[in-house]
């Protein structure tokens, strides 16, 4: 029996939809901070990181884990041989988190991404060791807070979490694996070219002209946040195709984008254009 094209359409989304937990998984990180596993990543990195400098993140195609990783390294806690050790570099790594994160806000609204870890407060450089994590990190985010102008600061950095504001507020943290994957997307590949670096410029002036009132009322309805989560599922399937390809040129940059808007554009328009049609029929039938 000759199969239709509704057909093809479900079967390609069964294969994504299957498929894509294993683009942004990772075992690295849980609640905000890295994890045992992650803190062991780390170690077997250091010689890595020691021979390669700046170029560990190019390899590691500046992925946060990379970024914390090497602001843990660089801590004094690092030579730390204490029993709770590794109970402590987790906590020092969510330190570190929360300030890629507040470096994150910042780079969103001037569109321009440094690859580099974020910088440490040098005062609290000691102090981080004995002093409470919470504190540092609450200071931390209120000196970045403090440097932005105050009508991007009402907007987005007190509440709506910087970054991507809808998939945050539908995945519960800026650390959940699928904004990561957005942030690494963003940093890495689009970011990259100057053809990409306009298109988010742009879109970005029309993304913040909306996303905040989503944000809040994804956490004010758990019923719309799951609604949300379950709608940008496909848009973040096709972009993670991205962190999968090496991007050189601006040309590849386009093509890339023209095949990531027409997959979206079958999801988002192709599919429900059949089902209907498949409806109609079935009724007048």
């Amino acid at each position: 029996m000759k199969k239709s094209p509704f057909f093809a359409l479900i079967t390609l989304v069964s294969i994504i939809f299957s498929a894509y937990p294993a683009y942004g998984a990772t075992v690295f990180y849980a609640n905000g901070a890295f994890t045992k596993n992650g803190i062991e990543w780390c170690e077997e990195n250091k010689p890595l990181y020691d021979l390669l400098g700046d170029e560990f993140f190019e390899h590691h195609k500046h992925s946060i884990e990379s970024r914390v990783c090497a602001n843990l390294i660089e801590d004094p806690l690092w030579s730390y041989s204490g029993p709770d050790r590794v109970e402590k570099l987790i906590e020092q790594s969510r330190y570190f988190s929360e300030l890629e994160i507040a470096e994150s806000r910042e780079e969103a609204k001037v569109g321009v991404v440094d690859p580099t870890p974020a910088q440490v407060p040098k005062n609290n450089t000691e102090e981080k060791i004995e002093g409470s994590i919470e504190e540092q990190t609450e200071q931390s985010v209120k000196e970045q807070v403090e440097e932005t102008p105050k009508q991007n600061e009402v907007q987005d950095v007190n509440e709506d979490g910087g970054g991507c504001l809808i998939a945050t507020a539908a995945f519960g943290s800026e650390l959940s694996t699928n904004v990561q994957m957005l942030r690494e997307v963003r940093d890495t590949q689009i970011m990259n070219t100057q053809v990409g670096a306009m298109f988010l410029s742009g879109f970005n002036q029309f993304y913040y002209s909306f996303s905040p009132t989503i944000a809040d009322m994804e956490r004010q309805s758990p019923a719309f946040k799951e609604l949300v989560k379950i709608s940008i599922t496909p848009l973040l399937t096709t972009l993670s195709l991205l962190n999968h390809v090496d991007i050189n040129s601006e040309g590849e940059m386009i093509g890339w984008g023209i095949g990531i808007l027409s997959l979206n554009a079958g999801f988002y328009f192709g599919i429900p254009f059949f089902v209907a049609i498949k409806l109609k029929r079935n009724l007048l039938s």
